[in-house]
């Protein structure tokens, strides 16, 4: 029972892909052109644009400054000492390396010495007034404002 008509049982085939042509080479450039002549002036870098000096004792003089200011806000006492030795350290390190200014050495340094006035007022006062509050308290009873208090 085959038909004449059908074509013979085969399978079937797939359709062909096109086949694509390879990428056109890269172009082909110049030759870099020749050297001036030994007359002509070469290329000369422009100055001024190296690397920056270093400055001995510029970064321990910003640490000496950073610890003059903490000292106004954080660590009174020992940040405004600890801020002055390490500002006459950056200081004394410029001055052997050739540099007289150390901007932030020299703010460091008088930022703690400020520092470390107030910080010595202030602990003056404290006690002062602490001695004051105990003074009045010392004989047991006293009044204030019409009230009495009694201490002990």
């Amino acid at each position: 029972m085959t038909d004449e008509n059908q074509p013979p049982n085969s399978a079937p085939v797939p359709p062909q892909q096109p086949v694509t042509p390879p990428p056109p080479a890269a172009p082909q450039y110049q030759a870099a052109p020749p050297a001036p002549p030994s007359g002509a002036p070469a290329y000369q870098p422009q100055p001024g644009y190296g690397a920056a000096p270093v400055v001995p004792g510029k970064t321990l003089g910003i640490v000496g400054l950073v610890l003059s200011i903490a000292s106004f806000f954080i660590i009174p006492f020992i940040g405004a000492i600890a801020g002055i030795i390490v500002s006459a350290i950056a200081k004394s390190q410029s001055k052997k390396g050739g540099v007289p200014k150390n901007t932030p050495a020299t703010v460091g340094l008088i930022l703690g010495i400020v520092s470390l006035v107030l910080s010595i007022i202030g602990f003056i006062i404290f006690f002062v007034v602490i001695a004051a509050v105990v003074s009045q308290c010392s004989n047991g009873v006293y009044e204030m404002n019409g009230v009495t208090y009694s201490c002990g």
